[in-house]
């Protein structure tokens, strides 16, 4: 989390968290336009006016949410980053590192996933910023490795789409592959995925 969302997590009450864990979860299975705050009062046990006075309004709660999930994500992926000595341990920290809170934190791939889909016409500008945070990390992995003559110059954005997004796809469509009906395992476990979306991104990166 970002200094602030430490400071307000510490002077929530039990109700209001509790108000937040529910509807973190809601927003990633319903999305923005498809939570009700009757349907989290119901969940939670609180009524609305609690809703209400603990964060303001629908928006200011998303807002809340989604900055503290992507907040965590990103902070775990940066200190595992920074405990690296090498570029190319830092972009292997990179992918591994956010592929397990891809797994620990289903709900970020989940709603960042509905705000590409829409436009992001929701994405709480917090959240982007935590984006942004990612982004620049792997910037500066890859600037690094390029400096260091290990890795070739690449663009940064593309790199994390890569990374990013085929992680995030493989966590949110594991309910749809789980549907084909197979004798045998189809897909890869999350380690092995991880190794091969790593594999894939290293061999790119080569100097030839």
């Amino acid at each position: 989390m970002t200094e602030i969302s430490i400071k307000a997590a510490k002077k929530r009450s039990k109700t209001a968290l509790t108000i937040q864990q529910a509807a973190t979860e809601l927003f990633a299975e319903k999305g923005y336009d498809g939570t009700i705050m009757d349907e989290l009062a119901e969940i939670t046990g609180a009524n609305k006016a609690s809703i209400y006075y603990h964060f303001q309004n629908k928006e200011n709660l998303y807002a809340v949410c989604l900055e503290d999930l992507f907040a965590t994500v990103a902070e775990a992926v940066i200190q595992q980053v920074d405990c690296a000595d090498s570029a190319e341990k830092k972009l292997w920290s990179f992918v591994q590192t956010f592929a397990l809170q891809t797994q620990t934190h289903r709900q970020m791939p989940a709603v960042l996933m509905r705000e590409i889909a829409s436009g992001g016409i929701h994405m709480p500008v917090a959240a982007r910023q935590q984006m942004q945070r990612l982004l620049q990390t792997l910037k500066t992995i890859l600037i690094a490795g390029e400096q260091q003559e290990v890795f070739a110059r690449v663009d940064p954005l593309t790199t994390h789409f890569m990374i990013i997004g085929s992680l995030c796809f493989f966590i949110t469509s594991k309910p749809m592959r789980d549907a084909i009906q197979s004798d045998k395992p189809l897909d890869p476990t999350l380690e092995e995925a991880t190794d091969e979306i790593y594999r894939l991104i290293s061999n790119a990166l080569k100097m030839h």
